[in-house]
């Protein structure tokens, strides 16, 4: 799946008067300023002010809503990743996105040091050019909608570069197979056939247990508060059927987990746990023209000494540049009151951050943006700039297998 959302029905070729975009921007900074806790940590309000001048002066003439959504991603490059214009494919209808699902796409690529290639192993070349347009070209007009100032940027940012990079050649510069591809240091053309890329049937809750080894998994995909329901459920029957069997080893994979807007708190009555505390410092702004900043010491769990849970009981986490916002909160919990093991690679969510996002519509265009309330900093305990696992490890499967999760186990103890 290379793209998914909600889209809003809406004449894709109309044509919206250059008053009408202005005044779009014009609601979004009235409302990043009047509710975002700091606009300018990253950028002063000169640079601030240029880009915003730069995008305004290119709304001097009638722009269709994909026009108009290409030229205000630039709005991004200043602010937070959680304070974003929601414009990439804000112009795609749903019967768009379920045709462009089906097509089939670029190969799956990986980006080093701002150069692409195939992640198939057999091909180590650099990619220059697809069909017929650079590959620097499109790199450098991706790169325009991130901010490049921002902790861990470089990782975070072309993660999401290449987690979105098929979707883009595909919609934005209709780059269809075969693909004809240059590589670096050669003159000579590749014919690539395109890829179909299969759905998964995997459900945003699901989980495996493997009495035999006394192991169980849990794939937690997603903290989105429209799903909490939803995993309240699963977790609560997870819990049941590993205390029942006296599962040892609960695994937890958060490694693709964005986020969302709770922190999944009831999964952490898997183990046997004193009170769980939730410790940073705050700012957040209370009304428009004030700031406040404090300590947060929160109590949110109460003790849990359930007998039907074995004493000897291991949790896993695993983690990734994917688990960002309430994913990244949730291993923060788990690190900070010593829950169990974190595994994988360092999180996509830097240690200080603005978060907690509210989301709001442009008037005219419908384009909708969120913009973070407060600014977390849990520097008083994490000392890196993300958050690093307690052993590294590759988590890119979408599925782990029973003997790799035996792999960690064996790993774990050899270094306890």
């Amino acid at each position: 799946l290379v793209l998914s959302g909600t889209a809003i029905a809406q004449d894709k070729n109309r044509l919206f008067t250059p008053e009408e975009l202005k005044a779009d921007v014009a609601y979004y900074y009235e409302t990043l300023y009047s509710k975002h806790p700091n606009p300018y940590h990253y950028y002063p309000l000169s640079e601030f002010e240029d880009v915003k001048n730069r995008v305004c002066a290119q709304l001097n003439k009638p722009l269709t809503k994909e026009q108009f959504s290409r030229i205000i991603l630039e709005l991004n490059s200043c602010i937070d990743r959680h304070s974003q214009i929601q414009a990439r494919y804000s112009h795609l209808t749903k019967a768009d996105i379920d045709s462009i699902n089906k097509l089939k796409l670029f190969p799956r690529i990986k980006i080093e040091d701002g150069k692409l290639f195939f992640r198939n192993e057999h091909q180590q070349d650099e990619i220059v050019e697809i069909n017929g347009m650079a590959v620097s070209d499109i790199l450098s007009d991706m790169k325009k909608g991130y901010n490049w100032r921002l902790p861990y940027a470089n990782t975070v940012n072309y993660n999401q570069i290449r987690m979105l990079f098929l979707g883009e050649i595909c919609v934005t510069y209709k780059l269809k197979p075969p693909f004809r591809v240059k590589f670096a240091g050669s003159n000579k053309i590749h014919t690539v056939e395109g890829v179909t890329y299969p759905r998964t049937d995997r459900e945003d809750y699901a989980y495996k247990i493997y009495p035999d080894n006394s192991i169980a998994i849990f794939y937690i995909t997603t903290f989105n508060g429209s799903k909490k329901e939803q995993f309240e459920k699963a977790c609560n029957e997870f819990i049941q059927a590993v205390n029942e069997q006296k599962i040892k080893y609960i695994f937890y994979d958060l490694s693709s987990n964005l986020g969302g807007n709770h922190f999944g708190l009831s999964a952490l009555d898997v183990i046997r746990h004193d009170d769980i505390y939730f410790k940073l410092t705050k700012i957040c702004r209370e009304k428009a023209a004030v700031i406040r900043k404090f300590r947060v010491n929160d109590l949110l769990l109460p003790p849990n000494h359930d007998i039907n849970i074995p004493k000897d009981r291991k949790l896993f986490v695993l983690q990734g540049i994917g688990t960002e916002s309430c994913g990244n909160y949730f291993c923060r919990i788990v690190a900070e009151n010593k829950l169990g093991v974190l595994v994988g690679q360092p999180t996509g969510e830097p240690t200080v951050a603005f978060t907690w996002t509210h989301s709001y519509e442009m008037p005219n265009t419908k384009i909708s943006f969120n913009i973070a309330a407060e600014f977390w900093d849990f520097s008083d305990y994490f000392k890196s700039e993300t958050l690093n696992p307690d052993m590294y490890w590759d988590v890119s499967p979408l599925d782990f297998t029973e003997k790799e999760l035996m792999e960690i186990i064996k790993s774990y103890g050899k270094n306890e």
